[in-house]
């Protein structure tokens, strides 16, 4: 018995969703790297921002050099330099300010900036 309401029309289609998919895993796959890194940078800032006056010595330039000094582990200078921090210490709580864009290449040929911004506000434990 022969199908002849049958056209093949849904192989095209097929063909462009798995074409956009590819596509789309390749920007993440691009684009993630510098979530992850914003990520997990942003742990080490809550952290430093909760360590108490005591264990601090030298004010929010010590503080901004310990900031400096993840950011020379986690390879960011390229990204976050001092410019980068705004930190306000008072009796209870310290507040880092940090702000940086990164341009990542989504595709060949188009790249985007992504504008990070994160306001830490913790007592001083």
């Amino acid at each position: 018995m022969r199908r002849t309401s049958e056209k093949g029309e849904g192989r095209m289609g097929g063909f462009i969703l798995l074409v956009a998919l590819i596509i789309a895993g390749i920007a993440a796959w691009n684009v993630a790297p510098a979530y992850f890194d914003h990520y997990d940078f942003v742990d080490k800032v809550n952290e430093i921002c909760r360590m108490p006056k005591y264990r601090v010595r030298g004010g929010d330039d010590a503080v901004v050099r310990l900031l400096m000094e993840e950011v020379a582990k986690r390879k960011l200078q390229q990204w976050i330099g001092p410019e980068s921090f705004t930190v306000n210490t008072t009796d209870f709580n310290r507040t880092i300010e940090l702000y940086y864009e990164r341009e990542v290449e989504v595709l060949p040929g188009w790249k985007y900036t992504i504008k990070f911004h994160y306001p830490a506000d913790q007592p001083l434990v």
